[in-house]
């Protein structure tokens, strides 16, 4: 017989031979324990008591050993101020009292606290037998039952060891190998004692988590048995070249019989082998790590159906600018901006400029211009009229044809003729009277009738000065809307689709002076008032005008508005001879008449009758602009029924005016910025951030993210914040103690050993560890 054993008493087994015939468990309460009487003794079957007892007391537990089930286990704590003798004996009763087993206990001796300055918790455990241990109950107070420490570490790990998230493993497996011995596996030296993912089996339900040997290996303690290993299994693989730094989990549903139930394991997130910046556009698996990709240079490459193709892009372009091809725009000075030329009447290649070349056709050809050439319209020193287009204002008109002016004659100042009442006092009568010479040819033919003559007279008879009635005017450069498509047509270097529209723009270049209408000035323009503004305002602007119509006192750093209001645009002469001597921006007084006001003057052969007669009524009525005598220091008038001239000032009978043609009054408005506005097909100033914000736009977890080792950084219990623009995977193990996860205020897992969620862009997130031992924090982020 072994030195110390335990042996159910005559009693005992009577007491559960009697439960067996009635059909009610065996009830166990207490275990008591004795000094044998002060020796050591070997206890018999018939014993009812023990020789001295010393101690009883409830029992804290009694279970079935897991590899016997006939084995029943009962366990007794005896408390610190108990004690002062040996235990050399103890036995287990019944509720009826009844001495159930006697066990032959080593000689131990139980202090006491009180009495010899030390103290210590006894703990007992006795092993019995019994034929039928299902009919054992335990009989237990609550209030008094204590585990020991060894038996609550040793629970606590088994019930750990059934949670899904395990501890990490060294590496896992990439092709079936043989489960003993060491061996390299995805380019690790696996030795001894390191635990290994097994995911390649050919037989899968030998996969799972075991711990390498020497010889074979075995299952690791946290999943080696069937309720260890459940679906929805978690492990992060520390090493290798094609699994390190990855998480796995079991993807195989329940119910799992281990040894008989095939497992399966997928990585859940960690590389794929795509480098970051390989691709970019990418192919992802169900788990969004990235397996694949291309690098497309197209929207289409990348999917996009709903946008345009760069022709597309380019027509739009054209035909949604602001200024379509064969637009004219007057500028106020002498330089012509890009996609521009001015209408002077030259030749162009047609191969150069297409598409001002189809626009213009040859109507303005004179049969000179050569093969593949085509002549642009002349503008220099002309006036722009409405085509009359079927209203009868202005009948048989064709588009583009030239007009020649309204004639006006007068006396020259050595004869009275007496032809006009127009009397100048110098030889330069166009200029004193304001208005244009009048070259022979166009006025061949042409007769008069001179004051107290029957005869006519020939117009260009001596003694006569002829010229052509003008308004008044702004001498601007006519130029011409010559190209839109971003293709390079001679001026414009057009190597990139975005440069391109940078400089079109809206297509109205900053300089051009737009008519609009209404009183309401529209993005990007300013009225053409001669006003100042601040060249840091208009930058563009300000460079365009250069200075060129301030005045002396203007600030520095400001620059003045060409002024339009009240006036005509006249195209700039530019050395055509047809307004000799201006210089572009300059302004030029309006062709004077006279008129009378009152009766039987005889001044001249216009008379209004609005009454009262006054100046203004006849200006109002016979369609003139009022004029300032001081621009015409030379002009006199001659009086015909006293043979005499008088000089240019109202009176009560006679009256001055400018005229002017028949008009629609607008607001002359000059391109001031190119400010990128939205202007109805397609905002072309936002297509190169359209673009980028396509290839920047988020990707799954792991694309260009790598592991991190943090540790060292990250501290317990800290809130942390996700700053990095992209989700982040966070992993966190201990060999010991438990792990709190938190994530945006959400408690995600309260576990032991390990922790792994992904944290959103901007989220919050903590981590906190109770004990831990060998903690690592990993990061899986850009």
């Amino acid at each position: 017989m072994a030195d110390y054993y335990t042996l159910l008493t005559n009693a005992g087994i009577a007491y559960e031979t009697a439960c067996k015939a009635a059909g009610v468990p065996i009830k166990l309460s207490q275990i008591s324990v004795g000094d044998g009487g002060g020796a050591v003794y070997n206890p018999a079957a018939t014993a009812t008591a023990l020789k001295r007892e010393v101690w009883r007391g409830p029992l804290n537990a009694l279970f079935q050993d897991e590899k016997n089930p006939s084995w029943l286990l009962a366990e007794v704590t005896i408390p610190p101020e108990e004690g002062g003798w040996y235990v050399r004996e103890a036995g287990l009763w019944t509720d009826t009292g009844i001495l159930y087993a006697i066990v032959k206990y080593p000689e131990s001796f139980k202090p006491v606290l009180a009495t010899s300055g030390s103290g210590k918790e006894f703990y007992i455990r006795s092993i019995f037998e019994t034929s039928n241990a299902s009919l054992v109950t335990l009989l237990i107070d609550d209030t008094v039952v204590k585990a020991t420490r060894a038996w609550v570490m040793g629970y606590l790990a088994d019930e750990l060891a059934k949670l899904d998230g395990k501890q990490s493993v060294r590496v896992a497996t990439t092709e079936n190998i043989v489960l003993s011995g060491a061996q390299q596996i995805d380019g690790v030296a696996v030795l001894s004692g390191q635990r290994v993912l097994v995911t390649a089996q050919t037989l899968a339900k030998d996969n799972g988590l075991y711990v390498a040997a020497n010889g074979a290996w075995v299952r690791a303690a946290d999943a080696n048995a069937s309720a260890k290993v459940t679906p929805g299994l978690t492990v992060m693989v520390e090493e290798g070249t094609a699994n390190g730094d990855s998480l796995w989990h079991l993807v195989t549903n329940g119910p799992i019989t281990l040894g008989t139930t095939a497992l399966s394991f997928e990585m859940l997130a960690g590389r794929t082998g795509i480098q970051a910046g390989t691709y970019k556009s990418l192919t992802v698996d169900k788990y969004g790590r990235a397996t694949g990709g291309t690098n497309p240079e197209t929207l289409a490459g990348f999917g996009i159906k709903d946008t345009y193709t760069k022709p597309e892009i380019e027509a739009l372009i054209a035909q949604a600018s602001a200024l379509p091809v064969g637009s004219m725009v007057g500028l106020p000075v002498n330089k012509v901006p890009p996609g521009f030329l001015e209408l002077d009447g030259s030749v162009r290649s047609i191969a150069i400029y297409p598409d001002l070349a189809a626009f213009l056709g040859t109507s303005f050809n004179q049969g000179n211009e050569g093969a593949g050439n085509f002549r642009l319209p002349e503008s220099r020193g002309e006036f722009l009229r409405g085509w009359d287009h079927g209203r009868g204002v202005d009948t048989g008109r064709a588009i583009g044809s030239w007009q020649k002016g309204s004639m006006v004659a007068s006396d020259m100042p050595s004869g009275g003729a007496g032809v006009t009442s127009l009397a100048p006092t110098a030889s330069q009568v166009a200029a004193d009277f304001g208005l244009d010479p009048l070259t022979t040819p166009e006025v061949t033919g042409l007769y008069g009738v001179a004051t107290g003559a029957v005869t006519p007279i020939a117009l260009s008879t001596v003694g006569l000065m002829l010229g052509t009635s003008r308004p008044r005017n702004l001498a601007v450069m006519w130029c011409i809307k010559a190209w839109n498509a971003p293709v390079n047509q001679g001026q414009v270097d057009v190597g990139e689709l975005v440069k391109e529209v940078q400089k079109l723009k809206a297509a109205v270049p900053v300089g051009a002076l737009v008519p609009f209408p209404l009183g309401t000035v529209p993005p990007g323009y300013l009225e053409a008032d001669n006003s100042l503004f601040v060249d840091s305002v208009y930058p563009e602007l300000a460079a365009y005008l250069d200075k060129k119509y301030n005045v002396a006192g203007d600030p520095v750093g400001s620059t003045r508005l060409p002024e339009t209001r009240g006036e005509f645009l006249r195209g700039w002469d530019h050395g055509r001879g047809a307004d000799a001597g201006r210089t572009i921006g300059s302004w030029q007084k309006g062709s004077i008449h006279s008129f009378d006001i009152g009766p039987s003057t005889g001044v001249c052969g216009e008379r209004s009758g609005i009454l009262p007669a006054t100046g203004e009524n006849g200006r109002s009525d016979l369609g003139y602009d009022a004029v300032q005598a001081a621009l015409y220091p030379s002009a006199q008038v001659n009086v015909a029924n006293t043979a005499s001239t008088i000089v240019i000032t109202e009176t009560i009978e006679i009256s001055y005016g400018a005229t002017r043609p028949r008009n629609l009054a607008v607001m002359w408005c000059i391109k001031a910025w190119n400010a990128p506005v939205n202007q109805g097909t397609i905002d072309v100033a936002g297509l190169a951030a359209q673009v980028g914000g396509l290839e920047a736009r988020p990707r799954g977890v792991g694309d260009g993210q790598t592991w991190q080792n943090v540790t060292a950084s990250r501290v317990s219990g800290t809130v942390y914040t996700n700053t990095t623009g992209r989700p982040i995977q966070v992993q966190v193990a201990i060999q010991s103690g438990s792990v709190t996860a938190t994530c945006g205020g959400v408690t995600l897992t309260t576990t032991g050993f390990h922790a792994a969620f992904v944290v959103p862009v901007g989220t919050t997130y903590s981590v906190t560890l109770s004990s831990p031992v060998n903690a690592v924090w990993s990061e899986l982020r850009p």
